[in-house]
Formats: C-alpha cells, structure tokens, sequence
C-alpha cells in the first residue's frame, strides 16, 4: 500500500492502536512514516568570520579581499592549498575546507575562469591611467577600518582625482551600500564641473548596481571596471590607500566608529591642503589641482569666447542663407 493512503488511517487510530502495528499490517517501514521533507541546505551553516593570530576576528569578506590580493601577485598561480598556507603565513587562523569554499563561491579557484559576467560592463583599456587635468579621470574604492572599541571593521568608501591625487569625497560606515555610493558621487558631481570625465573601480556589488551605473551613466560619466583579481589596474587608489595605511590606520586605535570618522575628516584636510607628494614633485594635491586651473583658467575663459562667437557666426550665416 502507498504511503499516502495508508497515513490518515494511522493517525486517524493512533491514539487506540500501536502506531508500529499498524505499520505491520500495511506493510509500511517506520522510517517511512516518520520521514520529514527537510527544507534548506544541509548540515551546519558555515561560519562568516575568521580568527586572526593576534586575537582579532575578521569578516569572510576580508578573507577574499586578502585572497584576491595574492593572486593579483605577478606569477602567483596558487589553488586552495597554497593559499591557505599563505593565508595562514599573513595570520589567519583558517583550514583548506573553509578557503576551498570562499575561493570557489567567488571563482577564484585554480585552473578556474576567473572571470564575471559582463553585463554590458566596460573593462579597462588601458593599464594606467593618464589624465592630462583635473576631473578627467576618477578612481573609487573601498578600504576596511578596525574599530577596537566594537571589535569589527568599519568600511571606507574614497573617491581620488588620478591628475592631482586629491580626495574628492570619503564616506565611512559599517556597511557601504549602492545608495550611499550614488549619494558620495552626487556630492562630488554638485561640487565639480563634470564633462569627458572616466571613474574607474573593481567590481565589488556596491560599484556594480544598476542603481550607480544608471546614475552615472546620466551624468555623462563613463565608469570602467578592473579585472577581477587585479588591483593593480587601479593603482591610484591603491597607492592612496598605502599610504592611509600607513600614516593614519596603523597609528590609531579607534573606540568608535565616530571617532574613527573624526580622525578620517582631519586626514582628509590634512592630506589635501598640507601633505607633500613625492609624485607630485612635493607638491600638495589642492596644490596641484589650484596650479592647474590657475594656468588654464585664462585660457579656457578664451576658448569660451571664442566657441560663442563661432556660434554666433554660424547662426548670421545660416540666417543670411
């Protein structure tokens, strides 16, 4: 007999005859009658931090980042394996099982394409970037911040003029979302003239949205992404971040996400207005961009002057036609 059909019988008498009866006389095995449909993914739920070996405890997040870091390592050809050893050798606490399933979840895995899909997206052309003024070319990208005082990483979100290595805009928060990358942009776009401009970033799920890409797109800002695997694409921004790695992170333990956003406000200042850069012949990047449209500003109020009368010129002739 089918089970189906069996199964409102028995429950309908099982408060006067033995259940395992019952199952006999229908021929029907107790494992059968028990059985539950299970619903979800079987087995424990994987864990979403790692241990550090200094005591410190990081997002899986953090765990690819440091794995696309390696691979993005000239000649660096690592499978799950070596990986975990140098993961291991750069102080994570972590086990070939757990590194096979964040490298493989993330296509990163050897002898893998270790490609995305496109989506109409626009990869770089060009393996540097070389801006000719200010507000040419653009580089964003996200760095992660440890709070001590909440024992978790907060996330920086920096977007960098390339010609002057200015910083435009910075935002912290814990999580740094499509609609808070489309609000920094829109605060940079009001503040600055925007025309012929290229913003390059990887393709972390923030820069990707359809939400940034549309908004870009309709302010004329033509927005190219790296390689997956390949920081140095963006190199700019990860010079940048070198540099606050350096300077401020490393030198600070922040009790909170405010007074981490605090100090953040006061490097900003500092690195724009005050901070020589070697790259800049020790010139401080508001210095350079100020030098800039000082030389050209003249010269672009002419070129102004002259398209106007061009213009005007066109339309007396198109009018005495």
């Amino acid at each position: 007999m089918k089970l189906q059909d069996v199964k409102p019988c028995i429950q309908l008498f099982e408060s006067k005859i033995e259940v395992s009866k019952m199952l006999r006389w229908c021929s029907v095995g107790r494992s059968s009658f028990y059985y539950r449909n299970k619903t979800g993914k079987a087995g424990r739920k994987p864990s979403t931090h790692t241990n550090l070996a200094d005591g410190g405890i990081v997002s899986n997040t953090s765990v690819v980042i440091a794995v696309k870091f390696i691979l993005g390592i000239e000649f660096v050809d690592y499978g799950y394996r070596k990986m975990s050893a140098g993961l291991r050798l750069e102080g994570f606490i972590i086990n070939e099982k757990k590194v096979y399933r964040l490298m493989s979840e993330h296509g990163l895995l050897y002898n893998s394409k270790i490609a995305v899909k496109s989506e109409n997206r626009k990869f770089v052309q060009y393996y540097t970037q070389k801006p000719e003024a200010p507000m040419q070319e653009l580089c964003m990208d996200i760095k992660y911040v440890h709070i001590h005082g909440s024992g978790r990483n907060a996330l920086l979100l920096t977007v960098l003029d390339v010609y002057s290595r200015k910083i435009l805009g910075q935002l912290m928060w814990w999580r740094i979302r499509k609609e808070q990358v489309k609000w920094l942009l829109g605060q940079i776009i009001e503040k600055h003239p925007v025309k012929a401009v290229t913003l390059r970033n990887d393709n972390g799920s923030q820069f990707v949205a359809h939400l940034v890409r549309e908004y870009l797109k309709d302010n004329n800002i033509a927005q190219e992404f790296t390689h997956v695997a390949t920081p140095e694409e963006n190199a700019f921004i990860e010079a940048y971040h070198s540099i606050l790695d350096r300077a401020v992170i490393q030198r600070y333990q922040f009790e909170s996400i405010y007074d981490a956003g605090l100090v953040m406000n006061r490097w900003k200042d500092f690195y724009n207005d005050r901070r020589l850069h070697g790259r800049l012949k020790n010139k401080t990047p508001q210095k350079t961009w100020d030098i800039y449209f000082e030389k050209t500003g003249n010269k672009m109020i002419q070129n102004r002057e002259i398209h106007t009368q061009n213009r005007l010129t066109n339309i007396e002739l198109l009018s005495s036609s």
